[in-house]
């Protein structure tokens, strides 16, 4: 599959809901939609696998799936955010 049709089918495949407390998937996926725009403008997409214990998983796809930025967009951008409105947060990984 090129980049394109990646790019393009990003979000397709069946989605299952978040895993994790109900309150805590909502204020890391609030978060998550606000750093969107500016991943998916790069051709990318970060989406919310769970929270588990603290940490927030998520998956990287399009661009972000192979992107040498990526780990800067996760402890850079999204964990910070986090961190502002979520004591109880551990960390982020990529799943």
């Amino acid at each position: 599959m090129s980049f394109l049709e990646r790019w393009l089918n990003m979000g397709a495949e069946s989605a299952e809901p978040p895993r994790g407390d109900t309150e805590q998937v909502r204020v890391a996926q609030s978060v998550l939609d606000e750093i969107a725009p500016f991943v998916r403008a790069d051709g990318g997409e970060i989406t919310l696998v769970a929270v588990e214990d603290g940490w927030v998983l998520v998956r990287l796809r399009g661009a972000c799936a192979h992107c040498s930025a990526a780990d800067a967009t996760l402890f850079q951008a999204l964990e910070p955010k986090l961190r502002a409105v979520a004591p109880w947060l551990r960390g982020v990984r990529a799943v």
